[in-house]
């Protein structure tokens, strides 16, 4: 039987996406996502954490986003886990990276409202997500 693999996130990328190209010459975008979290400890206490993720975007979907994404900005990111493993200097190593099948560009980090994916037209990009008040959002 297949399996199934999706994950989402929410978050501000850490910084501005790579650009780098596959020998076919396709292009792929590496870049990282912050998403915060508030949990209380077994005291009570309010606290809050921030786990990263690796995305890794090809093809059109990473050009959208070396294109219009930048430090700081808010982006919702859906795709699947891929998990690689490889040798380095310090011996045997693995990487977990999302690969996304949507990216959706909640906007700028950087407070310029003309850039980062409000209205571009670009099937990656959105103006939000529906029902979600974006003062609520935690960060």
């Amino acid at each position: 039987m297949l399996g199934y693999s999706k994950i989402q996130i929410m978050g501000n990328l850490g910084s501005t996406p790579e650009m780098k190209y596959l020998p076919s010459g396709d292009p792929v975008v590496n870049f990282s996502v912050a998403v915060n979290r508030r949990y209380k400890d077994r005291e009570g206490n309010q606290k809050e954490a921030t786990d990263w993720y690796r995305i890794c975007a090809f093809n059109g979907i990473g050009t959208a986003c070396a294109s219009h994404l930048a430090k700081g900005d808010a982006v919702f990111c859906e795709g699947r886990l891929q998990v690689r493993t490889y040798e380095s200097k310090d011996g045997p190593q693995v990487s977990v990276e999302i690969i996304p099948s949507v990216v959706r560009f909640l906007g700028s980090g950087r407070g310029d409202a003309g850039h980062g994916g409000k209205g571009g037209g670009t099937p990656t990009e959105a103006d939000g997500l529906d029902g979600v008040d974006p003062d609520s959002v935690p960060f």
